[in-house]
């Protein structure tokens, strides 16, 4: 387990755990389509931060890192197929993270939240190359921003 959620509830340390894989899915999912290009994506860059991210938010990656493939494709089975229902499910388990952030180390939850909103852009770009330029459509765009998640306050 993850020392910096280790005070935290089974739930809430599920969802801080479960966020990059949900991330992912709101994402490359957000056209309607689960498009293997986005998801192949995300298991990368999940694979990526495990080692590479900040010290602190590595270890969330590093839970998920070998299993992400499975995990994402136990959840698109889990969730609704309509595309406005599905993100409004995935919005709602992400906004929960809201009320967590507030009862993290302060330093852990800005990485986590700044983590987290930058992995949903590089999913947004898994349609445009190694380059990296422009979004796939509006919607990815616009979820891509995870404007539903509320950066840490300052102290």
């Amino acid at each position: 387990m993850h020392s910096k959620i280790s005070h935290l509830s089974k739930n809430e340390q599920d969802l801080i755990n479960q966020a990059p894989i949900l991330i992912s899915l709101l994402i490359s999912g957000a056209d309607g389509n689960f498009d293997n290009s986005e998801i192949t994506k995300a298991v990368k860059i999940i694979h990526i931060k495990s080692y590479a991210e900040s010290r602190s938010v590595r270890g969330v990656y590093k839970n998920i890192d070998n299993q992400s493939e499975e995990l994402i494709a136990a959840l698109i089975n889990d969730l609704p197929t309509e595309t406005f229902e599905r993100t409004n499910v995935l919005i709602d388990k992400l906004k929960g993270l809201n009320s967590i952030f507030s009862k993290l180390d302060h330093s852990f939850a800005i990485d986590l939240y700044k983590s987290l909103r930058e992995l949903a852009y590089y999913v947004s770009q898994a349609h445009s190359g190694d380059l990296g330029i422009g979004f796939h459509n509006y919607q990815e765009k616009e979820l891509a921003h995870l404007e539903f998640l509320n950066e840490p306050k300052s102290l």
